[in-house]
């Protein structure tokens, strides 16, 4: 039972991080859009897009935050990787669970604190008019997506004897 529950995880899981990494790459070419579109009415048309600088600002926070879980499954989070050169893998188990752990809970505070945060900002941006819930989100959403992607990476790791990802 508990490997069939791990195995639809991961297979969710997986599939959460693909489609979170597609979102990001259409946030992406949206960017680049946006941008080309504000060189070009800046300086052929000599009108600016004053909502531009904005929306990129608002689109670059929300495919990093988008693909941050991804990249903790996939393990290519910046790291101290001091404990790889260990040869005992009693201590590699033992550092894995604790950055897991320390992850899971620096994740967990941030969704915690962010959701109130979120209901009570009352704040709009200053060119769009945009709610400020909608950019903050980006924070909270990210946190909550390391935290479903890191677990899934622990349980895949190579020091735990899963060779195989997920599909």
């Amino acid at each position: 039972m508990a490997s069939s529950l791990t195995q639809s995880y991961l297979r969710w899981t997986a599939k959460l991080s693909n489609a979170t990494e597609y979102l990001a790459v259409a946030i992406f070419a949206g960017i680049v859009l946006v941008n080309f579109m504000a060189v070009g009415a800046r300086y052929v048309l000599a009108d600016p897009i004053g909502w531009s600088e904005e929306a990129l600002r608002y689109a670059i926070v929300w495919a990093v935050y988008l693909v941050a879980g991804a990249t903790f499954r996939h393990g290519e989070q910046m790291m101290i990787d001091l404990i790889v050169i260990i040869p005992s893998d009693m201590i590699k188990r033992i550092a894995a669970l604790l950055s897991l752990l320390t992850t899971l809970v620096l994740a967990a505070i941030v969704v915690a604190l962010g959701i109130p945060f979120l209901m009570d900002t009352g704040q709009v941006s200053p060119s769009m008019r945009l709610p400020m819930w909608i950019p903050y989100a980006s924070v909270v959403i990210g946190y909550l997506m390391i935290a479903i992607q890191a677990i899934a990476g622990y349980i895949e790791q190579p020091v735990l004897g899963n060779k195989e990802p997920a599909k």
